[in-house]
C-alpha cells in the first residue's frame, strides 16, 4: 500500500508529461547526458582555435585602449598597430608595420614605438559580418632608433579579432622580451609569456577595434594611432 506522500505526488503530477517520455522510449533515442541533465558543455569541449602560421598572408590593424595593472593601480594604456606581409612574400614570417603603446602613468614599461619584423596569424573559420576575424602574433624590433623600455630587445604583441564591435570582445596583449625578434610558435594564445619575455600587459579591449584579415600581398593599410584612441576614464 502506498503511503500518503506517494499518493500526493502521484495526484499532483501532470499526466501530460508521460507522453513525451513514452515517445522517446518507443523510438529508442539515446539522449546525451548533457541534454538529459540540462547542462551546457564546458568551453574545453568547444573546437580549439586554429594554429597560427608564419606563412599565412594576413594584414592586422587596430587601435584603442586596455586596462593594465601596475602594482596596486589600474591604469589606461592606449595602442595603435599595423602589420602586413611585404611585396613578394612567399613565407617565413617576415612582416612590416609598427607597434605603438603608451601607458598613461609614470611606470617603467610605459612607452613602445617599434617596427614589426615578424608575424604569424590564423584566420577565423567563422568571420565577422565585415569579413574579418582571427588571431595574430607580431614581434617588433627594439633596436634603436626604436623606443622600448630599457633592457628589452623586442616586444611580442598578441591580438584577437573576435567581433566587429571590438570593445569587450577583441584582445590586445603585449610582452617585453630580452631576445631579439622571434615568433612564439603556432599554439601561442597570449595566456603566458614566451621564454625570455615578461607579461602580458593588456587583455580585452576597453575601447577600439582589432581587424585581422587576408589581403592581396603588398596592399597598403591605415591604422588608428595610439594618440587617437579615446581616453575615457574606467
Amino acid at each position: 500500500m502506498r503511503n500518503a506522500l506517494t499518493q500526493r505526488i502521484t495526484r499532483s503530477r501532470p499526466r501530460g508529461w508521460i507522453a513525451p517520455v513514452v515517445a522517446v522510449m518507443a523510438l529508442g533515442v539515446a539522449l546525451p547526458a548533457s541534454v538529459v541533465l540540462g547542462r551546457v558543455e564546458p568551453l574545453s569541449a568547444q573546437p580549439a582555435a586554429a594554429a597560427m602560421s608564419p606563412d599565412t598572408v594576413a594584414i592586422v590593424t587596430g587601435g584603442g585602449t586596455v586596462i593594465v595593472t601596475e602594482g596596486t593601480m589600474n591604469v589606461v594604456a592606449s595602442f595603435g598597430l599595423n602589420a602586413r606581409r611585404p611585396d613578394g612574400f612567399t613565407g617565413g614570417g617576415i612582416a612590416s608595420g609598427r607597434v605603438n603603446y603608451d601607458e598613461h602613468a609614470n611606470v617603467a614599461s610605459r612607452h613602445v614605438n617599434a617596427p614589426v619584423a615578424l608575424m604569424q596569424a590564423a584566420m577565423s573559420g567563422s568571420p565577422t559580418p565585415n569579413g574579418t576575424g582571427g588571431s595574430a602574433a607580431m614581434s617588433a624590433d627594439c633596436t634603436p632608433p626604436a623606443e622600448c623600455p630599457s633592457g628589452f630587445n623586442s616586444v611580442i604583441v598578441y591580438v584577437e579579432d573576435n567581433a566587429d564591435s571590438g570593445a569587450t570582445f577583441d584582445v590586445f596583449k603585449i610582452f617585453f622580451c630580452t631576445f631579439g625578434p622571434f615568433l612564439p610558435g603556432p599554439t601561442f594564445n597570449g595566456s603566458t609569456a614566451p621564454a625570455s619575455c615578461i607579461g602580458p600587459e593588456g587583455n580585452t579591449l576597453r575601447t577600439g577595434n582589432i581587424q585581422v584579415r587576408q589581403t592581396i600581398t603588398g596592399s597598403s593599410a591605415s591604422v588608428p594611432t595610439a594618440a587617437r584612441a579615446p581616453l575615457r576614464l574606467p
